[in-house]
């Protein structure tokens, strides 16, 4: 059998007992449970900080991706505007063609007519100077008939020579 040589011994080892039976059922269930929240609370954390993570990133991909459609859109309006800015260039430069062959079409009417007139003016200067040169000449005044006849010859002879 056995002897226990030191009942001291066997107190202190069953109080240990004892004790550690209190301290697993008192102490260390409340513990475990206040480590596995806290462990609960930090994965939890964790997939939030994660989830937040990845709204981010597809926010930043979002954000990307807007920003990339406005420079598209900015850059099609660019050359809407360039495009419609030629075209307009290029319709004024045609009116202003248009409108300066207008011009010079009218001034050159107007300085055919005006050179006929400086013709027939100076028809008419030379017919009265040669009826009055002949009629002094020739000592007597001419008819109408005579005169226009008389013109119209110095001016043939005048055109043959020029």
């Amino acid at each position: 059998m056995f002897v226990v040589p030191n009942l001291t011994l066997l107190v202190q080892d069953l109080a240990f007992i004892v004790l550690m039976v209190l301290l697993a059922r008192r102490l260390y269930r409340p513990v475990a449970k206040i480590l596995q929240a806290r462990t609960e609370r930090i994965q939890a954390g964790l997939k939030a900080a994660e989830e937040a993570k990845r709204e981010r990133e597809a926010a930043g991909k979002e954000y990307e991706n807007k920003l990339d459609e406005a420079r598209r859109e900015g850059q099609a309006l660019i050359e809407q505007v360039t495009k419609r800015s030629e075209q307009l260039r290029q319709e004024l430069e045609v009116k202003a063609r248009e409108q300066a062959d207008a011009m010079i079409a009218k001034a050159r009417g107007e300085i055919q007519q005006e050179r006929k007139r400086a013709i027939e003016d100076l028809r008419r200067q030379v017919g009265e100077l040669a009826v009055l040169a002949a009629g002094r000449v020739i000592g007597e005044n001419l008819d109408a008939q005579k005169h226009k006849q008389l013109i119209d010859r110095a001016i043939e002879e005048a055109e043959l020579h020029a």
